[in-house]
């Protein structure tokens, strides 16, 4: 038989020991940053140059799905017509990276695309 300490001590090491964090526990703490890019958006060569033409420059609402999907993504005001659609456009074309268990996360992403 152990002396008391000794049995206190090794029962401690072992609750410890057991005790780690789950994959839903470290997946919430993940939760807590936003997404991460993972592949930017491919132009064509006419988006290329409609863009070193004109300027566009706007924020746009985007929700982030869990699979790193943009799911919806809404132009802000002032951006109207074509420039509106051009904005949302590129936001719908990013992928980030997956975030399962995460739930939808809402952001808001600011372009400036076109001449300097």
């Amino acid at each position: 038989m152990l002396p008391r300490p000794v049995r206190f001590s090794a029962v401690l090491l072992l609750a410890f020991t057991f005790v780690q964090p789950t994959k839903a526990q470290q997946a919430k703490a993940d939760c807590s940053k936003p997404p991460v890019v993972i592949r930017p958006p491919k132009q064509s060569k006419d988006e290329k140059q409609k863009q070193s033409k004109t300027r566009v420059q706007g924020s746009v609402a985007i929700e982030i799905s869990e699979d790193g999907d943009v799911v919806s993504a809404k132009a802000e005001p002032p951006s109207e017509g074509e420039s509106a659609d051009q904005l949302e456009s590129i936001a719908k074309a990013m992928k980030f990276k997956p975030r399962p268990g995460c739930g939808v996360f809402k952001t808001v992403v600011n372009y400036t695309i076109g001449m300097s």
